[in-house]
């Protein structure tokens, strides 16, 4: 039995072949931008690796996914079972599964391993967990998932937050910082994605937006001034709307942040304000110390959701 998992960014696809074990192999990437639609991403994925005949696949989907049809949120790709199947010779409309990114993200969780994920706060042995634990991803978009282990197996809840309002701490935050600009940020996705990053910058700068893996790099580098200040307020607006999943959700599993911006932020010197903001006196101090926040450094870790899909059914 070989399967074909992929991951579809705004940015990138990520596709990789899985054996019968679960065992997902090389990693073939390809610019989305080098292509009209997906399933001509597929034609020239099948053209390159030349794949077996396939028994399935599994599509984990930056955007909102139906059970025979899905779209991206940042790019004008939609998705349907039949067009999948007919870019990969011998596939059956039948055995195309599609699943949102996070949730993807989710069923991944339970086989990720320490080289995956990185700790950024670690909870004392004695705080005991509730089996329920949250990823957020912030790069090309935000969205996050709910996963909650149970004795029948892991359950991912799907959601569409990047698309929510802001958490009125956040916003407060925020408009103390940047005044009435603060409707330039109307959603969480607007505020965290790359280019709600970019926008920062470009209001408390006075300059030109950048581009948010510029914005870190630089940061990463020991700039200081306005990209400085720029990361710095990201972070704490971070660590606040982290505290807000706390209340949401209760994630005693720990809250686990993915995507390019999340690794640029809590992998720079940014994560002592982003601590500072999560872990500051206010509601619920206990559940607060309780939950753990890890940073998944996997790029490629949706495939191992994707696999963990396609194993179980």
């Amino acid at each position: 039995m070989t399967i074909l998992v992929a991951d579809v960014g705004g940015t990138n696809t990520r596709l990789a072949l899985v054996d019968g074990s679960g065992s997902v192999g090389e990693t073939i990437r390809f610019l989305n931008d080098d292509f009209a639609t997906f399933p001509a991403l597929l034609a020239a994925y099948a053209a390159r690796c030349a794949p077996p005949v396939l028994s399935g696949c599994c599509i984990a989907i930056a955007g909102p996914v139906t059970e025979e049809i899905a779209r991206l949120t940042n790019r004008d790709w939609h998705f349907d079972r039949s067009d999948i199947a007919a870019a990969l010779p011998g596939l059956l409309p039948g055995s195309v599964r599609l699943i949102n990114d996070l949730a993807a993200l989710g069923h991944a969780l339970p086989a990720l391993t320490s080289l995956q994920l990185a700790d950024i706060r670690k909870t004392p042995a004695t705080k005991a967990g509730n089996g329920q634990a949250v990823v957020m991803g912030l790069g090309t978009g935000v969205n996050i998932c709910l996963a909650k282990t149970t004795a029948l197996g892991n359950v991912v809840i799907e959601a569409e937050l990047g698309h929510a309002s802001l958490p009125q701490s956040v916003s407060d935050t925020l408009s103390a910082a940047i005044g009435i600009r603060v409707a330039d940020f109307p959603t969480v996705e607007e505020l965290f994605a790359g280019r709600g990053l970019s926008r920062l910058y470009g209001i408390l700068s006075g300059q030109t937006q950048r581009a948010g893996q510029a914005i870190l790099a630089e940061y990463d580098r020991g700039a200081a001034g306005k990209t400085a200040e720029t990361v710095d307020l990201m972070a704490g607006l971070l660590g606040r709307m982290a505290r807000e999943l706390v209340y949401m959700y209760q994630p005693f599993g720990g809250i686990h942040f993915a995507g390019s911006v999340a690794r640029g932020i809590l992998g720079s010197a940014a994560r002592a304000r982003f601590l500072a903001c999560f872990e500051a006196p206010g509601r619920f101090d206990d559940h607060i110390a309780r939950v753990p926040v890890r940073v998944i450094v996997d790029d490629a870790a949706a495939l191992t959701g994707a696999a963990q899909v396609c194993v179980a059914e």
